[in-house]
């Protein structure tokens, strides 16, 4: 007995790679896991160049053909069918195809028809994805509709295919608007000053909005709008930049007072509206669109763009247009707000360099020495410290030095400065203490009125010369400070090193020493914080020996200028902590050559009191009497110190900084003062003190000018003296 006749095998992959159709299978994952020869064929692929690759990088989309979210068509539909299990069938799609040879992009139609195939468990498991080309098809249908021979339904059809392209299109315009405006919004977050962000808005922004002009409206210094426009706005207000008031009747303006967003598609649309009717006029543009830029406390500005035709505006296009001007409020809101921030931050430096220079005063004229003073604050928004110098003459006629560096660097570091600072000079003013023994009043003292700060301090007390002698005693105490640096006259640099006692506010009992060395004619003594020379991951040793290093090369003719190179040559190295400095250096006596008797150096801080013109006048006299120059040079360079002098109590509002430098080949007179503007000569006023004093310098002097500084000015004349006869 036989049984029924078994059913032949069918080879279904045999079927599957020769059908006509073009099919392609993918797994879960979107990855290519079959295809027949069909699909191959229609993209130009081999089995091995599209077998397990992913679908998306296969074929990768013309960015233009993204939608709305940046996602790939194809890749949508796919997916949708992968999660809902639906067939999706799509009658006709442009995707680009790019050549396998070349890479080019082509342009191609498709129908296709896409199927799920689930597991035993109803999971997709594959997608079986039928492709049919119909660019020709289109084609043929293109050129169908043109000669008049399609019937209704191959109409219907082209109609369709025309939506499609037109969709097409303005999505494409749209991309590219978008990807344009990402980029301008990138330059817009980089703009740091109101002319690059206007520059930004109005030479590229206005373009990737499709726009042929416009402008920006910001808020002015003076309270009232700032104009940059591409085009004049009305009669009177120039294209570009330009300032209106707050009220001004100007359509842009209005809109930033008022927040009203005000559209004009057409000429029409600003019958109502005269400024606007005058706008459209003057500029030649007919549409126009006004957006006020807000900001989270309000209204800042407003942004204006125009075009050349009349423009009905599309809603995608408002959008557009609408996130352009949020982004150009952020961008302004930040700009203004760092501006307000740079201009704050300068009041306060200046506040705070003003009282900082009430702490640590010039330096005082000294008989044979020249004295220079820095502070260095490391931290720019704080400005000052408890870092401190101080020189002064006690009432015996010695000279007393300190340098010291109080715990902290704040406001209150600086007060606790100021205290520590007053009390060692009113201790030493009127005694002749040794500095060991001032170091211990100034502990007691520090103590006693529990002022609750530890300081280190370097005091010296600098003697004067013996009659007949030029060498000076030097003696000095070490409160836990750094070591003082002696450069001698033959360009050595000795490091006073000797133990230094505990710091001033630890201990009042604890004993102190005193040390000596002799202080020889063109000797200069550096006295600073560790701030100058102490560096993370450094060895202070190493610090010390960098600023030795430097003092033995450092200029030595002059204190200032040594300073200079001192600061110069350590600029280069990062600070981490305030630093004081203060430079000390012994005159060589005058030369015996006849007719060059050498330099005579005076220095005073004046108050901003009229009767200081009168003690101006003297020392500029001393100095010129101390240099052997005749009446007349005399007599010209104490006038026209008296007239700088007089100008800087008179405008100056603080203290008169006068340096007097008198050598047999001239004179060098300079006057500082706090204030930044600088003198104006007015010659025709007789009766101006300011202007009769530089109308007199000018004609005076060899030479003269006016230097900023930091703060203040300092105005300068040099006068040379006569030649000596024979």
């Amino acid at each position: 007995m036989t049984g029924p006749p078994s059913s032949p095998e069918v080879d279904l992959a045999g079927i599957f790679d020769t059908l006509a159709t073009a099919y392609v299978v993918l797994d879960a994952d979107l990855v290519v896991v079959e295809a027949n020869r069909a699909y191959l064929a229609s993209v130009v692929r081999t089995r091995s160049e599209v077998l397990g690759r992913a679908i998306v990088d296969l074929f990768p989309p013309d960015p233009a053909a993204l939608d709305a979210d940046g996602r790939n068509p194809l890749v949508t539909i796919l997916a949708g069918v992968r999660d809902t299990g639906q067939p999706v069938t799509v009658p006709l799609a442009s995707y680009g195809v790019r050549r396998a040879e070349s890479g080019a992009l082509t342009s191609r139609w498709w129908s296709t028809v896409t199927s799920a195939v689930p597991d035993a468990t109803g999971r997709t498991r594959y997608l079986v994805h039928r492709v049919e080309e119909v660019t020709d098809y289109v084609g043929d249908t293109e050129r169908g509709l043109r000669d008049g021979v399609l019937g209704d339904q191959e109409r219907r059809l082209y109609q369709r295919l025309q939506d499609v392209r037109a969709a097409r299109e303005a999505r494409d315009i749209a991309w590219r608007r978008l990807t344009r405006l990402t980029t301008v919004a990138q330059e817009l977050s980089s703009a740091h000053t109101l002319e690059e962000l206007e520059e930004v808005v109005v030479q590229r922004g206005l373009t990737v909005l499709g726009a042929s002009g416009g402008g920006l409206v910001s808020r002015s210094a003076s309270g009232g709008w700032r104009l940059t426009s591409s085009s004049p706005l009305r009669e009177g207000v120039p294209g570009h930049e330009a300032e209106v008031g707050h009220d001004s009747p100007l359509p842009a303006c209005r809109a930033a007072r008022t927040g009203e967003r005000s559209l004009f598609p057409t000429r029409a649309s600003a019958a109502d509206d005269p400024g606007m009717a005058s706008v459209q006029e003057r500029t030649g543009q007919p549409a126009w669109a006004l957006l006020p830029l807000l900001a989270q406390e309000g209204l800042i500005g407003c942004l204006a763009v125009s075009w050349a035709q009349e423009h009905p505006f599309t809603p995608d296009e408002l959008d557009l247009m609408d996130a352009f001007a949020a982004q150009c409020a952020q961008a302004l809101r930040r700009i203004e707000s760092e501006g307000a921030q740079v201009v704050a931050d300068s009041s306060r430096r200046r506040m705070l360099q003003t009282l900082q220079r009430s702490l640590l005063t010039s330096p005082p004229a000294l008989t044979g020495l020249q004295l220079s003073v820095r502070y260095l604050p490391v931290a720019r928004e704080a400005e000052i410290g408890g870092d401190f110098y101080d020189a002064f003459p006690t009432g015996s006629g010695w000279t007393v030095l300190a340098v010291g560096d109080i715990t902290g660097h704040d406001q209150e570091a600086a007060a606790a400065m100021s205290q520590v600072r007053n009390m060692l000079r009113g201790i030493a003013f009127d005694g002749d203490d040794d500095p060991a023994h001032l170091l211990t009043r100034l502990d007691r003292a520090v103590t006693g009125l529990a002022l609750d700060t530890l300081a280190t301090v370097v005091v010296a007390v600098v003697e004067p010369p013996h009659p007949g002698r030029s060498v000076r005693r030097l003696r000095w105490s070490n409160a836990g400070h750094l070591p003082p640096l002696l450069r001698h006259d033959d360009g050595a640099v000795e490091v006073l090193a000797a133990e230094p006692d505990l710091l001033v506010g630890v201990d009042p009992s604890t004993s102190r020493h005193a040390h000596e060395v002799d202080l020889q004619p063109g000797d200069v003594l550096v006295l600073y914080t560790d701030g100058l020379v102490e560096r993370r991951h450094e060895d202070l040793d190493a610090g010390i020996a960098v600023l030795r290093g430097a003092l033995a090369v450092a200029d030595r003719d002059d204190a200032d200028a040594c300073s200079a190179d001192l600061l110069t040559t350590l600029d280069g190295r990062t600070a981490e902590d305030d630093a004081a400095l203060l430079v000390l250096r012994v005159h060589r006596p005058p030369t015996a050559a006849p007719g060059d008797p050498g330099a005579d150096l005076g220095q005073r801080v004046l108050p901003c009191d009229p009767r200081s013109v009168g003690d101006a006048r003297r020392l500029a006299e001393r100095c010129c009497r101390a240099a052997r120059l005749d009446r007349d040079v005399t007599d010209t360079v104490v006038l026209l110190t008296s007239e700088l002098v007089t100008n800087a109590v008179l405008h100056g509002r603080s203290d008169v900084r006068i340096t007097v430098r008198a050598t047999a080949a001239g004179v060098l007179v300079e006057v500082a003062d706090d204030n930044d503007r600088p003198p104006v000569r007015q010659s025709d006023d007789e009766t101006a003190l300011s202007g009769r004093g530089l109308s007199l310098v000018e004609g005076s002097a060899t030479r003269w000018g006016v230097a900023a500084r930091e703060i203040g000015k300092v105005v300068w004349f040099y006068l040379a003296a006569d030649p000596p006869a024979g």
